[in-house]
């Protein structure tokens, strides 16, 4: 369960890194992180799917949404930044939604060049600028713009804790003689998260995306008026934990999906997320000053937003809004600053 970059650099930082790291390296790595340079696809050729590569219900719902927030906002221009463009399917829905009289300037925060490849060549010809960090763009909006993500806040480094004897050991990541093992250490002061509020049994493992706070109260910073749509698989605690006494952590890699100690199968090379605490998401949001709008899941968003008006329906909607799977696992967050 080695790679031969990956060990060369857990030597170089003393042969053992928190978990948070490990992902930090598998994903973000500027030579072999996945995201960096080997992801090839999303979608039914990649190793994952999105609801806006298998559903245009949802790429329908959050144009809606947009325009609505665009009048909302009394934006004679929309300003629009999308955080990770997947395979530029939304960015393209939303772009056809304007009107040609109607003003638009889109950007996508991406650093992937492969996906940023993918986009440039869905969105040919498309008002679209592309910045490597969200600062950059809402620079270019002065700090008042519309935020919508899909799948982007799994995606962040996130820390792992199980429950000991003597309460809450983070686990790391150690290096001997080329095998890796997993150890667990105890993590002194625990991060902020709602997840630490509930009770578990012994050997309860959880996910805190403390990479994501940190970059959430760097926006705060720059983005003064506006609205945050944040769309992700996850729930509140005691919904995403309920029978995972081993956490939500997983990898996927040509649409498996991989758990346990297969997590650590080619670093650099499969995805790697677990399910997101939407509590914590509102709570830190409203630290920085964000006002939460609501809290639906898939299936309620697009009831009120993109519901197809025949009762016949592509089976990718069908999916999209079922309330026993995607419908429900998958949450959508609306979050206000300013007005």
């Amino acid at each position: 369960m080695q790679a031969s970059w990956l060990a060369e650099v857990v030597r170089s930082e003393g042969g053992r890194v928190s978990f948070a790291r490990f992902m930090e390296l598998a994903l973000y790595h500027p030579v072999h992180g996945y995201y960096a340079m080997q992801v090839s696809n999303i979608g039914r050729n990649g190793d994952f799917s999105t609801a806006m590569t298998i559903s245009d219900s949802m790429v329908r719902s959050v144009a809606a949404w947009v325009k609505a927030e665009t009048r909302r906002l009394s934006m004679r221009t929309a300003q629009v930044i999308e955080l990770g463009g997947g395979t530029g399917q939304l960015a393209s829905g939303i772009i056809r939604s304007f009107r040609p009289w109607e003003s638009l300037r889109y950007q996508i925060v991406e650093i992937s060049k492969t996906l940023r490849h993918l986009q440039e060549q869905e969105l040919r010809g498309r008002p679209v600028r592309w910045t490597e960090s969200v600062q950059t763009a809402l620079a270019n909006t002065s700090g008042n713009a519309i935020l919508i993500s899909n799948e982007f806040v799994d995606a962040f480094p996130c820390r792992r804790f199980e429950l000991g004897q003597n309460g809450w050991d983070e686990i790391y990541l150690r290096l001997d003689d080329e095998l890796w093992t997993e150890e667990s250490a105890g993590s002194g002061a625990l991060p902020a998260s709602s997840v630490f509020d509930l009770e578990f049994a012994t050997g309860q493992r959880v996910e805190t995306f403390h990479s994501y706070r940190e970059w959430l109260t760097g926006l705060g910073q720059k983005f003064r008026n506006g609205s945050i749509l944040t769309i992700d698989y996850g729930g509140a605690p005691d919904e995403v934990y309920r029978r995972k006494p081993a956490g939500t952590m997983r990898a996927f890699f040509r649409h498996e999906r991989i758990e346990g100690m297969g997590i650590y199968l080619r670093p650099g090379r499969q995805d790697l997320t677990a399910d997101v605490n939407f509590t914590d998401l509102k709570t830190w949001g409203e630290q920085i000053g964000l006002e939460t709008v609501e809290l639906i899941t898939q299936a309620e968003f697009i009831h009120r937003w993109g519901e197809p008006k025949s009762e016949t329906q592509r089976l990718g909607d069908q999916f999209a809004m079922d309330q026993s799977g995607m419908g429900n696992a998958f949450k959508v967050l609306h979050q206000n600053r300013g007005r």
